[in-house]
């Protein structure tokens, strides 16, 4: 009969053998696999690698064997991240995917995804950790063109309509993209303009003015003017936008030059401003010409003169003075009330009135407290004076002015309108010195035909009786 004992031997040789067999067949697939292999003591020491792996660490067999894996293997950064996979990796007994850096020896870092195992005896106890190593290189290389086209795309995409705009995207304040266009606008050189915070760009006295949208906290439209690097300024128009750009936020400005568009727009605002003031002066003119200076009497002629004069300049106060010689007396007055009497008598001289007269011109006083002003006018409240000559053909007949209670400044378009009353006011004076003249000669000729009689009757008196 066979020897069972010798038969139950040769079985267990036999698993033995295939067992070495499968063995041998594992290392030598592992040594020959162009993925890195490595396995290591629990106490973090190597014990086996694969050729593939010697050549991702650049280091030699022996300087491998025993080294300790985290401490040259592992830079500083991913360490955390390696201890928390194996504390996973002993808690749940299930693989570990990650990534990090693997250190090379001659100091690179190479990018690699890390499946990590590990082998328990009987009781539970870990006998040696083991890993399977990913270059991630050129996975990484694809990454960064993939996000590179991208870029491309997205900068071709955001540029696409702006020959004739100027262009800046803007990440945190900064420049960060800008076209030829935004360049040739602003003066500067593209490669000046990146990196250049937008703000400095902005005139000084408006940066507060438009922080919010130069700070990319506010979407919109909004006009600013931007310093030229040749120190000239221009007006633009921004419209901005918020974008994604390189994986991060950013405010994309569409900038285009409107200088000549706000100087068109200024002159004609000037313009409408000019037409509504001749407007304005067309209707005070037509105001102050309406008055029929011949059809009521001289006085009342100045005084409704002299009212509408001191409603269309707002003044508060008006008079008329006639000249006589080196005096001027007051003829018509408006406003004034008892500070200033009616018939003021004033001398031709260095102080206003009189000053109107001597220099024959208009006379504007800013500052009655400080001016030289005739004592009565200092007192009176009044703040700023302003007066005309009133003229018949080259003589001066009198003066026309008018006073304000608050602060004025002196403008041509007073002085005008004070100098076409005046003229009217001229004709009332005449007509009214006339009036005079004639009331004057009835008076002189009453008097003298008083006188005849009485001389007739005393004559007549003193005749002897003929009887």
């Amino acid at each position: 009969m066979p020897d069972i004992g010798d038969k139950h031997e040769t079985n267990i040789q036999r698993e033995l053998r295939v067992l070495r067999d499968y063995v041998h067949l594992l290392a030598d697939a592992m040594d020959k696999s162009t993925m890195p292999f490595v396995a290591g003591y629990p106490d973090g020491k190597t014990m086996a690698f694969n050729e593939a792996f010697t050549k991702l660490s650049g280091y030699t067999e022996d300087e491998l064997r025993g080294m300790p894996w985290v401490l040259y293997l592992t830079p500083s950064e991913c360490q955390d991240r390696e201890a928390q996979a194996m504390e996973e990796l002993r808690k749940t007994g299930q693989p570990q995917f990650y990534e990090k850096w693997h250190l090379n020896k001659d100091g690179s870092k190479t990018p690699v995804e890390v499946i990590l195992c590990q082998t328990n005896d009987k009781d539970g106890k870990v006998q040696y950790y083991y890993a399977l190593i990913r270059d991630l290189s050129e996975k990484k290389k694809a990454a960064k063109l993939e996000k590179e086209l991208q870029e491309i795309k997205e900068r071709n995409q955001y540029m696409i309509g702006t020959a004739f705009e100027g262009l800046a995207i803007v990440q945190e304040g900064k420049i960060v993209e800008v076209n030829e266009h935004y360049a040739s606008m602003t003066g500067y050189d593209t490669g000046e303009l990146i990196g250049m915070s937008l703000s400095s760009l902005v005139t000084p006295g408006l940066r507060g003015m438009v922080s919010p949208q130069l700070s990319g906290a506010a979407e919109g439209t909004f006009e600013v003017m931007l310093n030229r690097k040749d120190g000239k300024t221009l007006t633009v128009e921004i419209v901005s936008r918020d974008i994604m750009y390189k994986g991060k936020e950013a405010r994309m400005d569409r900038v285009r030059d409107i200088t000549e568009k706000r100087k068109a727009q200024e002159d004609k605002e000037s313009l409408m401003k000019q037409l509504s003031s001749v407007s304005e002066e067309l209707s005070e003119l037509k105001q102050l010409s309406s008055i029929p200076v011949n059809a009521a009497p001289p006085q009342q002629t100045l005084e409704t003169l002299l009212r509408n004069l001191a409603q269309v300049t707002r003044a508060e106060g008006a008079m008329v003075m006639s000249r006589k010689g080196d005096s001027l007396t007051g003829r018509a007055s408006y406003g004034f009330g008892e500070a200033v009497p009616a018939d003021l008598t004033e001398s031709v001289g260095e102080e206003f009135p009189g000053k109107i007269v001597k220099e024959d011109r208009p006379v504007f006083v800013e500052s009655v407290q400080y001016g030289e002003v005739s004592s009565a006018l200092k007192s009176s409240g009044s703040k700023s004076l302003l007066g005309v000559p009133i003229k018949q053909g080259s003589d001066i007949i009198g003066a026309l002015f008018v006073a304000w209670d608050d602060p004025r400044t002196e403008n041509e378009r007073d002085a005008k309108l004070l100098e076409m009353v005046a003229d009217r006011c001229a004709s009332a004076l005449v007509t009214q010195n006339i009036s005079e003249r004639d009331q004057a000669d009835e008076e002189v000729g009453r008097s003298l035909s008083e006188i005849k009689s009485t001389l007739t009757s005393a004559l007549k008196f003193g005749e002897p009786n003929n009887r």
